[in-house]
């Protein structure tokens, strides 16, 4: 990774899908940097391809066109392998369902995260407790997804995503399966990850304005890309 560079720069990207016997393209020549410890909404109606570029930055999905820069290093010619790799290092994930496996308690289930990023069985447990604990769960560490409540059981995916000090955390509708006050204190422990950029797609204009900069995509392409002052 190149020291100083941007967490991750998305060039001119485009991304066609078939359709009808044709393409249809969903995104439009996106450019996007996200700073080392940027925290950015992206908003946009249902169909805006709010969420295929979402799945791009993260190299879940590639993209027609362009590149997406991860620390300075372009993902363009990487194999499936090297991008799998990449993530397994670089990006954490959390998702509007937990996707939490039922028959293990929290603590395995924020270890089993941690398998491909090259990390000892002894380090995969300390980290895994180090990052329950983080999230305010340290009690709740032999709990299984079935004694916790749904905002627990999204701490322990956010401890998932962050057990291995990421570079991005990518949220797609953390709080969309959560009431209000769950979802405001998810946000807050989201926002409380001040040494990782942060990435979250919603439709949800009270968490978007709860992050210090908003970007709105609309039809496929960047309409606004702004600061904006956080709603306490």
């Amino acid at each position: 990774m190149t020291v100083g560079a941007p967490a991750l720069t998305v060039r001119d990207v485009t991304k066609d899908f078939p359709s009808g016997g044709g393409t249809l393209r969903v995104l439009h020549g996106i450019d996007l940097d996200v700073g080392p410890s940027a925290q950015v909404a992206i908003v946009g109606p249902s169909g805006s391809g709010k969420s295929t570029l979402l799945s791009i930055m993260g190299t879940l999905e590639d993209p027609t066109t362009g590149d997406v820069v991860v620390g300075g290093v372009s993902t363009a010619t990487m194999s499936d392998g090297d991008k799998a790799a990449l993530r397994s290092r670089a990006f954490g994930f959390v998702f509007q369902q937990f996707h939490l496996l039922e028959h293990v308690d929290a603590t395995r289930n924020v270890e089993l995260g941690l398998l491909y990023a090259g990390f000892t069985s002894k380090e995969r447990r300390e980290r895994a407790l180090a990052a329950l604990d983080r999230v305010g769960l340290g009690r709740r560490t032999s709990h299984r997804p079935g004694q916790l409540s749904g905002g627990e059981q999204q701490r322990v995916a956010v401890a998932r995503a962050i057990a291995h000090d990421p570079r991005v955390v990518f949220a797609d509708e953390p709080t969309g399966a959560l009431d209000q006050a769950t979802g405001a204190s998810v946000m807050e422990l989201l926002r409380g990850l001040t040494s990782t950029a942060l990435v979250v797609i919603t439709h949800d204009e009270a968490v978007a304005a709860s992050l210090p900069r908003l970007v709105r995509v609309r039809d496929g392409r960047i309409e606004q890309d702004v600061d904006q002052v956080v709603r306490a």
